[in-house]
């Protein structure tokens, strides 16, 4: 007999942290945003507490969690959920092996999402905007960025306060803007991203702010997790130019 119980992530801490540690790749905060805000239920097969799965939304699965002693339930329990919950899709990185595989024996059609890099080690040539030319953004710098950034991202004055926005300028002119958000689900680690006034696109504005944003990461001893949106071809360029590479996906599996 197979129970689903409204939970959390903290009821189900010790098949949590099991998950993390079996990644075998971090991802950004883009998925994080999705999987804490999920709806959290523990799977009971026989009375016994197994596992877990997070429902974004009311219809799109973000995780399914199951150990090794357990998997042998995995299938027929996924397909159950699929029916009993009225999922639609899911938001599943490739690094999830087990979440991967059992969503992939139910699709109907496979949308790429999104791309997560991770550093190569490789060197780079210097950043073509100095250091200096880059520093955390202000209330004053808000009507600027709002009114060139558009909703690359939201809760602006929040994120001012917090410090999670930096901009880069030269002579007084608004280049780009960059974010460093606190990851909850990777340790240690921090999601990057960066954006690019039009006016100033092809002359290293978005590579200067990524690897400067690199740097601050790197002297609060953090890793950095950019990500971009899998059709964005420009940011994808502008961080493997960066020294980033990408082995893990973002999939979204329509079943």
């Amino acid at each position: 007999m197979v129970k689903y119980i409204k939970s959390s992530l903290k009821e189900n801490s010790k098949f949590f942290e099991m998950y993390v540690d079996s990644l075998s790749s971090r991802y950004d905060d883009f998925l994080e945003e999705h999987i804490l805000a999920s709806d959290i239920f523990a799977i009971y097969v026989n009375d016994v507490h197994t596992g877990y799965f997070g429902v974004y939304n009311n219809e799109m699965l973000t995780q399914f969690v199951m150990p090794a002693t357990e998997v042998i339930h995995a299938q027929p329990v996924f397909s159950d959920i699929l029916k009993v919950h009225e999922v639609k899709n899911a938001f599943v990185p490739t690094c999830d092996e087990l979440f991967l595989s059992l969503c992939l024996d139910k699709n109907r059609k496979i949308n790429m999402q999104a791309y997560f890099f991770e550093e190569s080690g490789k060197p780079v040539r210097q950043a073509e905007f100095g250091r200096e030319l880059l520093s955390q953004a202000t209330l004053a710098d808000l009507p600027e960025i709002t009114s060139i950034t558009g909703d690359f991202v939201d809760r602006h004055e929040e994120r001012i306060q917090k410090g999670q926005l930096y901009v880069l300028r030269d002579n007084g002119e608004f280049l780009g803007m960059g974010i460093i958000v606190d990851n909850v689900i990777m340790r240690n680690c921090k999601g990057t991203g960066m954006f690019t006034n039009e006016k100033y696109r092809q002359k290293g504005v978005g590579r200067s702010i990524i690897l400067h944003l690199r740097d601050i990461c790197h002297t609060a001893g953090v890793t950095p997790i950019p990500g971009c949106w899998y059709y964005n071809h420009n940011s994808k360029r502008t961080l493997e130019s960066a020294g980033y590479i990408t082995r893990t996906r973002l999939l979204n599996i329509e079943f």
